[in-house]
């Protein structure tokens, strides 16, 4: 039987708050699993997500990736959409396949994979035939066994195309996805939260200015992590960015990853005071420290400055509000007493 291997054709989606392309597209292969990453250009065979819950509407990851917690039991729908955004009509294959978390990644794997959580998702149309320019909807079902465990999954919702075989038996072949995030278990589950580590300056092998940042995720939930990097009071007040993250890291809970951000390579060494922001949907945490880039390989690693928690911040100003009220109350109270003092002496003096 002779193997068929996927020489894949990007087709590339536009990214837009409207949701025309949450779809992210990746060669096929049935070799090494493949590295899901937003493509960034419209063409091709397209897939977007059309359902979103109304409670998760402002999240941004909940309007481009199926995102959600069911306890065991329970089921949802999803409406996607399906495009053939070629030039010919084409026979596209919607399916579901098993999908993973590894070094800051999230990868769909090899055709066919298959994980509890795709036995788990149906498709009311796994095939459709569509015309240049046109697009069918289909509803992604997902049904949680009773006796599911808890934990958090993942899948692709994918859309298909494959080419006849050439005379050497290779198949072209490229898909466009749709992730699914799927956390199990009774109630809302642990929160989502990270935290940041450390930053290390290093310059890349073309002398680029690097700063590494270490993420802990330390909730209960996977996170995609954007963000951007900030450089002030730097040699003669110079100051830099902001410089966002180029690629979103995906990082498992209870995982820990490196957020790399690259700068210009005439960025003198420093010092600098670095201001980092990431977030992870509407999850935002911050972190400064001061940094000095090498002049060549790996620099310093550093904690974050410590800041003073919000919450603290309220407790402070809270006790000297009472403080200085009980200090106006004890200076007035002191001056009427001596008032007084001098009113029952005064006729003594008389005297």
């Amino acid at each position: 039987m002779r193997s068929i291997v996927a020489a894949a054709t990007l087709l590339l989606l536009a990214f837009m708050p409207s949701l025309r392309a949450n779809a992210e597209e990746v060669p096929l292969t049935t070799g090494p699993a493949t590295n899901l990453r937003q493509a960034d250009a419209a063409g091709g065979i397209g897939i977007q997500l059309i359902d979103v819950p109304a409670a998760t509407q402002t999240d941004p990851r909940a309007r481009i990736y199926i995102v959600d917690r069911l306890s065991p039991g329970n089921v949802i729908q999803r409406r996607v959409k399906v495009e053939n955004n070629t030039a010919a009509t084409q026979s596209i294959r919607v399916y579901s396949g098993a999908a993973h978390i590894s070094d800051g990644a999230f990868i769909g794997e090899a055709d066919p994979a298959i994980s509890e959580l795709t036995t788990w998702t149906t498709l009311d149309t796994p095939t459709l035939v569509l015309a240049p320019s046109a697009s069918a909807m289909v509803t992604v079902t997902v049904t949680v066994p009773a006796d599911a465990a808890e934990g958090e999954r993942y899948a692709v919702i994918w859309a298909e195309i494959r080419g006849a075989a050439n005379a050497s038996g290779i198949v072209s072949a490229s898909r466009a996805g749709i992730r699914i995030y799927l956390s199990v278990g009774p109630g809302n589950g642990a929160a989502a939260d990270f935290a940041v580590d450390s930053l290390a300056s290093a310059r890349d092998a073309r002398g680029n200015p690097t700063v590494a940042s270490r993420v802990t995720n330390t909730g209960g939930r996977a996170l995609d992590l954007t963000g951007s990097l900030s450089l002030s009071g730097g040699p003669a007040g110079l100051s830099v960015g902001p410089v966002n993250v180029l690629q979103a890291v995906t990082i498992a809970p209870g995982a820990s990853q490196d957020v790399l951000m690259t700068l210009d390579s005439s960025l003198p060494n420093g010092p600098w005071t670095a201001n980092l922001t990431l977030k992870s949907g509407l999850l935002e945490r911050t972190a400064a420290a001061t940094i000095t880039f090498p002049d060549s390989g790996r620099g310093e690693t550093v904690a974050p400055d410590s800041g003073i928690p919000i919450a603290w911040i309220v407790v402070i100003t809270v006790i000297t509000v009472l403080l200085v009220l009980a200090l106006a109350a004890g200076t007035v109270w002191f001056l009427r007493r001596r008032r007084i003092l001098r009113g029952t002496r005064a006729p003594e003096l008389r005297k």
